[in-house]
């Protein structure tokens, strides 16, 4: 009997120790995780210019509304001859005629072209090694 107590005290400890360890790993682990996540932020801001669809402005016309704010509406295909059309707002702008830039996703800054897309090569040119 004493040697089953003693084994589930082993166990218990045992497991509060693995605990304890696995709480440390994931708190160095998130730590670090942001640490770098700064240090990398931080060199790609190095490398941001403005936006060149939104003008750095961070918000385009409304593709929807085309800026109106508001949309004809009306639920049939051919509206009564003596109905006056109605109009809703936009729901793809909440009537505010702008959107979120999507190039620069709403920040005002994007990474230029150069760094995106790998450098065309000219007809007959050889790879440099």
């Amino acid at each position: 009997m004493a040697a089953r107590a003693a084994f589930g005290r082993a166990l218990v400890a045992a497991g509060g120790t693995m605990f304890a360890l696995g709480g440390a790993t994931m708190v160095v682990s998130m730590i670090s995780m942001s640490v770098t996540r700064a240090v990398v932020d931080k060199q790609k801001k190095k490398l941001l210019v403005k936006c060149r669809t939104c003008d750095g402005t961070a918000k385009v016309t409304c593709g929807v509304c085309q800026g109106a704010q508001t949309l004809s509406y009306h639920p049939h295909a051919q509206a009564p001859v003596n109905a006056a059309t109605p109009h809703t707002a936009c729901a793809m702008c909440d009537a505010s005629g702008l959107q979120v830039c999507l190039n620069c996703l709403g920040e005002g800054l994007a990474m230029p072209i150069e760094h995106i897309l790998p450098q065309l090569q000219q007809p007959g040119q050889q790879q440099s090694a």
